[in-house]
């Protein structure tokens, strides 16, 4: 029997170029275990924010993803957004197709559940604690997160700061989780700490989530056994108006119905 490859496009939804880097090295060596069952790309987007910060750079990174997404739509077998918060282009993209469409946050919950009571997420900056708590509770799974910390940096640094120092504030703070508010696993809340887990779970002796090859795993696994995404309500398409929307990107005129110029 012949086994077909399924396509995933993982999406940096910032612009930079080096945080797209980090990413796409986690992507390989996560898409390396399933073969050539899977074959990833790795993009980011063209305009915006070149790391999301807070609440305001995320509504920007979400135009510019789907913008970015769209015209890619038909080339790809789902969609992985790499961004660890409950980012709104997830829902906006699974209105435009019945493809798996997920982020990475999402990912990782599914992915630490199995591992222990409970989890922690080890963020950026505590900018980013309210945000995430508030995404943990609309994905369902509040009871079992210990806590959000964070390890006193921007999502930036988390790729330009020296890979020592990254590393020990990741490991600081994720110690305060583990010892003081009993996390059993560390979810490591940036796209751009990837690649880090293992030097991490090391020295805490838990379970540490790379979330974007969680991302990659769970996208694989729902492509393995033909999962698509529901259109009975909320995901159900909503009817082309393009002469109600009026912006110049064509790929977001595009999900309007509006035709190729």
């Amino acid at each position: 029997m012949t086994r077909i490859t399924r396509k995933l496009l993982v999406v940096n939804p910032n612009t930079s170029q080096k945080m797209t880097n980090t990413i796409a090295q986690s992507v390989e060596a996560a898409s390396s275990v399933f073969g050539d069952f899977i074959q990833c790309t790795t993009v980011c987007a063209d305009k915006g924010v070149e790391s999301v910060e807070g609440a305001f750079d995320e509504a920007i990174s979400t135009y510019w993803t789907l913008e970015k997404v769209m015209p890619l739509l038909d080339q790809y077998d789902a969609i992985l957004i790499a961004c660890f918060s409950n980012h709104a282009s997830v829902k906006a993209l699974r209105e435009a197709t019945t493809k798996p469409v997920l982020h990475v946050m999402e990912a990782a919950i599914l992915q630490a559940c199995p591992l222990g009571a409970t989890f922690s997420i080890v963020t950026d900056s505590d900018h980013w604690r309210p945000l995430l708590e508030e995404g943990v509770r609309d994905l369902g799974a509040h009871d079992k997160l210990a806590s959000v910390r964070d390890a006193g940096m921007t999502a930036l640094d988390t790729v330009s700061l020296a890979r020592e120092e990254v590393v020990r504030r990741l490991v600081e703070a994720s110690r305060v989780a583990v010892q003081e508010d009993k996390a059993e696993v560390i979810l490591l809340g940036c796209a751009g700490m990837a690649g880090l887990k293992e030097i991490i779970s090391s020295q805490l002796g838990v379970p540490v989530i790379d979330a974007v090859m969680a991302g990659v795993c769970v996208t694989a696994g729902l492509l393995a056994s033909g999962g698509l995404t529901s259109k009975r309500a909320m995901y159900t398409q909503l009817e082309p108006r393009p002469n109600e929307v009026n912006v110049p990107e064509p790929g977001i005129m595009a999900a309007y119905g509006a035709a190729a110029q």
